[in-house]
């Protein structure tokens, strides 16, 4: 982990600083961690990904997704391309528009709040310096794979988008690509993407519409997200809080995506 990583870090829960500590295996466990002895606090580092929650900790929808999420991660890029196929959408088009209204300058710090199995990453300026954090450890695996193919270095790291384990005011841009339809926590997450974001910043967040929820949750495989979820899918423009620029509601494809995005007051 690289110092300007560390130095960004905080628990999610106490916003405490974190150290890097390293101890003797035990039982095969995890020999590194981030700590905080005043709080005694640890988490330990996984494989090289920091883990801010553990399996039983995440509970309600985020739990049932959670699990989802880990059984399906090896197949979930193809059932993505498959689900779009159906919508008629060109995954490939959607990404690069949506990485395009990210607005990523040279040298951006960026964060996504459910990085998944790292689809966008592609697309991402390369001259950014990138971070991802998703609660899914099957999700994170493929992502790994896919950054090595890559050649690139992107810092993961597992927990929840409604408790973010960044100080506050750390990147200059934050985005939510999919997922948040069915957070515990749609507004506090939203929220903790405000608190991460530096002054100034633009935070965009894109999901699909109850339209698409309709045509997928018949669909074996990708029925598995569509089938669990017992709230009406509008987008949380609401949720956004008060005295944010440059508010943008919409959808795209037809209908079958929303978009928001919005700028952190200056």
């Amino acid at each position: 982990m690289r110092l300007e990583t560390l130095e960004i870090l905080c628990s999610p829960l106490e916003r405490a600083p974190l150290e890097f500590e390293t101890r003797p295996a035990i039982n095969g466990d995890a020999t590194q961690f981030l700590v905080n002895h005043e709080h005694g606090l640890e988490f330990p580092i996984r494989n090289g990904i920091p883990i801010f929650v553990e399996p039983h900790q995440i509970t309600g929808i985020n739990g049932r997704f959670r699990k989802i999420y880990d059984r399906w991660a090896p197949f979930y890029d193809l059932l993505s391309r498959v689900g779009l196929y159906i919508l008629g959408v060109s995954e490939h088009k959607l990404r690069k528009e949506f990485v395009e209204k990210l607005e990523i300058k040279h040298g951006d710090r960026v964060l996504s709040t459910s990085v998944g199995t790292g689809a966008d990453l592609p697309l991402i300026p390369r001259e950014c310096k990138y971070y991802g954090l998703d609660l899914s450890a099957g999700m994170l695996r493929v992502c790994q794979r896919r950054i090595e193919e890559l050649g690139i270095l992107v810092e993961l790291f597992l927990g929840q988008a409604e408790h973010l384990p960044f100080n506050d005011e750390t990147f200059d841009v934050v985005y939510q690509m999919g997922g948040i339809n069915f957070f515990s926590d749609q507004g506090k997450a939203i929220r903790e993407m405000v608190r991460a974001a530096r002054k100034g910043s633009k935070i965009v967040i894109m999901d699909e519409t109850e339209k698409v929820a309709r045509r997928l949750e018949n669909i074996p495989g990708i029925n598995a997200w569509f089938r669990h979820h017992h709230r009406p899918i509008i987008p949380p423009r609401d949720l956004i809080p008060a005295g944010m620029e440059q508010v943008e509601s919409c959808e795209l494809y037809d209908g079958q995506a929303w978009y928001l995005s919005f700028r952190k007051p200056a």
